[in-house]
């Protein structure tokens, strides 16, 4: 069922915590391009059946159709940096080995030997050929065999014939993708928008400061949808509704043949609507300065100060940012600096945009079991002013029981953020498993609007 914009609410607000159009109209700075574009999609979808999280059948439809169909975020440049570097990427029972195969080239090939199949590389492997640990076939690093053991006995598998099988693998801005589909169309389609409103971001002149991977008791979608909305804050997340926005967030969507993109922006330094009128702008200046303030970086004495608002939060993100990274962000917007500004590329990507918070997300199905999933997350930070890059952050796993806080990763205040949404996330998927199976499952048609496209999205390329 498509709806009509038009006729849906898109918001709520007060005077202390305006839509997001408002907030724009004051910003201290010229408002970047991107933040001023709006989608066009058609909302449309209603309730979902709840065997969609659970289903082994409508899994596999999803690896088939979804998971070896689509363009999909794998790596960071900076992680295989040298020439001969090898990440695994791995997602819904399958396994791909991503090479720097030579300077500035990039290329993927199952993960898997052609002799007994045994795993060529598990996480992250180094070397100017790729030898198999159990047998010692042995391939060059641009997936054509160098040497076959044994060769005298397998009359029936010739040198020539056992190059790796390789999958479409393609750059962005320092990001790596690939799509198990040989014939897939280009990477560029797939982006849709992101080519355009990243355009002067400069990803590849990032680096990833941390990098954490969990497990999570629950089917991906279930975990990434936690993550597609922001109106949950006031609930799931109180003690950040005094310096963020939820249901004043903005939403939007783009889509077309070749590619799904949508984007939510949530204001920060503003109390959340769902407060009233009377809640303290004060004090949400405070907290959101608070929150993005670093050890050893003293405060100012906010009760000698006289106006405190967004601007402030602002220019004072301005100066820490800067004292972390000595460049200079005096032009930069103040919604580019405080908001938290989330894309979404379909199937499961997530790189958020400005200095707000500057997050990658990935959600993964754990193998082939529709109740487990991997949520990577990764913070980027811009390269300090000499040019340097640090060395990638080496990543931290955590297990379906682990806490981001008690193992203290070093997102901040999102680390309990993290920890709240991941009390929410198997609740929900045992919620779904076990409740009246003739019961399904409703979306907002504003707030959820993203929900209804991934699932429009996912029904057309299963053809349910």
């Amino acid at each position: 069922m498509k709806l009509d914009p038009k006729s849906i609410i898109q918001g709520v607000a007060t005077a202390v915590s305006p839509l997001y159009d408002d907030l724009l109209a004051k910003d201290t700075r010229t408002v970047h391009p991107a933040l001023l574009a709006r989608g066009s999609f058609a909302f449309e979808g209603d309730a979902i059946p709840r065997s969609r999280y659970f289903s082994a059948e409508f899994a596999k439809l999803e690896r088939d159709h979804v998971w070896k169909k689509t363009w999909q975020f794998a790596a960071r440049e900076e992680e295989i940096p040298e020439v001969g570097d090898r990440i695994e990427y791995a997602v819904a029972g399958m396994s791909f080995m991503i090479v720097h195969a030579a300077p500035g080239t990039f290329k993927a090939f199952w993960n898997s030997c052609l002799h007994r199949g045994r795993k060529l590389c598990e996480n992250w492997s180094t070397g100017d050929q790729i030898k198999c640990p159990f047998h010692g076939w042995t391939w060059n690093i641009d997936g054509t065999m160098s040497k076959q053991p044994g060769d005298w006995d397998f009359p029936q598998a010739q040198k020539e014939h056992l190059d790796l099988p390789e999958v479409p693998c393609d750059t962005w801005c320092g990001n790596i993708f690939i799509n198990p589909d040989t014939g897939a169309g280009p990477l560029s389609a797939a982006l849709g928008v992101l080519t355009e409103h990243f355009a002067d971001y400069e990803f590849d002149k990032r680096w990833t400061a941390i990098h954490v991977r969990k497990k999570v008791r629950s089917n991906w979608k279930v975990a990434m949808e936690a993550f597609l909305e922001g109106w949950h804050l006031s609930e799931t997340h109180p003690q950040a509704q005094s310096f963020n926005g939820d249901s004043n967030t903005l939403y939007d969507i783009w889509e077309d043949e070749h590619a799904q993109i949508s984007r939510s922006i949530t204001p920060s330094a503003v109390p959340s609507p769902e407060l009233g009128e009377a809640a303290d702008t004060r004090a949400a200046v405070i907290e959101m300065c608070k929150a993005v303030t670093p050890p050893g970086i003293d405060m100012p004495d906010f009760a000698q100060i006289e106006t405190l608002d967004r601007a402030f939060a602002a220019e004072y993100r301005r100066g820490v940012t800067t004292a972390m990274t000595g460049r200079d962000f005096s032009a930069t917007s103040d919604a580019e600096m405080l908001d938290a500004v989330q894309y979404y590329m379909f199937p499961n990507w997530f790189p958020w945009w400005g200095e707000g918070a500057p997050l990658f997300y990935q959600y993964m199905p754990l193998g082939e079991n529709p109740d487990e999933c991997i949520m990577d997350i990764r913070f980027l930070l811009p390269m300090p002013a000499n040019g340097e890059r640090p060395p990638a952050a080496q990543r931290i796993d955590l297990d379906f029981d682990d806490s981001y806080q008690a193992n203290n990763v070093g997102f901040g205040l999102f680390d309990e953020v993290f920890d709240q949404d991941m009390g929410n996330v198997p609740g929900v998927q045992q919620g779904a498993r076990e409740g009246k199976q003739d019961q399904p499952l409703y979306f907002g048609r504003y707030q959820e609007c993203r929900l209804r496209a991934l699932h429009a999205r996912i029904d057309r390329l299963c053809a349910v």
